[in-house]
């Protein structure tokens, strides 16, 4: 029996819409091949739920939200949906408790399973908080992040800072360096200058050494023990006439202590001052001229 292509067409098409389905969910988190029940938490306000947020026991995940709304007759509270695995039934003194998933994920729900009556698929369950629950506050945190960012900024210009003055330090110290080298080399050719013509053997110190040395031959040559010999007995002789000076013996010691005749040198020597006076104030007295000859 031969197939119609149009059935053909058509359980195509309805395979395609079934896998697309499936699929979707599938990309959603949600494991279609198993078998769940739906509760419904109601919370006063939506504390960062999401769609497709775990539902967790002790760590383990075991089903997920899959839809959140408001219910405006109930005070804009927020009602999520959840699907839990039907092995694990929840009962009427089971708890569904809000608590943090980590800090860039979205909160979770975590169960504690109680014995008691199962609760029926689309009970409403009154959601509570965990004890460990902490809200991150979004603000608090991205101002944080925004003064460690600054921090970082400025951090990092001050080390851009440190790095352009280590720069222009070596700039300057290599400078520096290179003047080092130039004047070193300078002052090396300058010594070399010098020091080749010390070292020629006709003009240079070899030469100067050898004059040097007839030098001093001659100078030890000299009989400095005569000179020094006729040196001290000059200075005996010296002061044995200085002694006789000043003992009034001598002719010289005579004429220094005589004190009579220091007086008449005096006297003398006041009347030839006084008799130069006169002839050059009266010379008509000791001077006579005569241009004819007479008296």
């Amino acid at each position: 029996m031969q197939i119609n292509k149009n059935y053909k067409v058509g359980l195509l098409a309805l395979c395609s819409c079934a896998i697309l389905y499936y699929g979707f969910w599938f990309l959603k988190g949600r494991d279609i091949f198993s078998k769940t029940n739906g509760y419904y938490v109601s919370y006063p306000v939506n504390k960062n739920l999401f769609v497709s947020a775990p539902v967790k026991l002790r760590g383990h995940v075991v089903g997920m939200i899959t839809k959140i709304e408001i219910v405006p007759n109930q005070n804009y509270s927020t009602l999520a949906k959840i699907e839990v695995d039907k092995k694990f039934p929840l009962t009427e003194h089971s708890k569904v408790l809000l608590n943090n998933a980590g800090v860039m994920e979205a909160n979770a729900l975590e169960l504690e399973l109680h014995e008691g009556k199962p609760l029926k698929t689309g009970a409403v369950i009154v959601g509570q908080i965990h004890p460990d629950f902490n809200e991150i506050d979004i603000k608090a945190m991205t101002t944080q992040v925004t003064t460690v960012t600054s921090n970082l900024i400025k951090t990092t210009q001050r080390f851009n800072d440190i790095l352009g003055n280590i720069e222009k330090t070596s700039f300057t110290l290599s400078s520096a360096i290179d003047a080092l080298q130039h004047n070193v080399m300078t002052i090396s050719d300058n010594i070399m200058a010098i020091s080749i013509p010390l070292a020629d053997p006709k003009k240079g110190v070899p030469r100067l050494l050898t004059s040097m040395h007839k030098i001093l031959t001659h100078v030890e040559s000299i009989p400095f023990k005569d000179f020094s010999t006729g040196g001290i007995r000059i200075l005996k002789h010296t002061e044995t006439l200085l002694q006789n000076i000043a003992d009034q013996q001598g002719t010289m010691g005579l004429l220094i202590h005589d004190k009579k005749l220091y007086n008449n040198l005096l006297y003398s020597s006041k009347n030839l001052d006084n008799l130069l006076f006169s002839i050059r104030k009266h010379p008509q007295r000791y001077v006579h001229f005569s241009v004819f000859g007479s008296k």
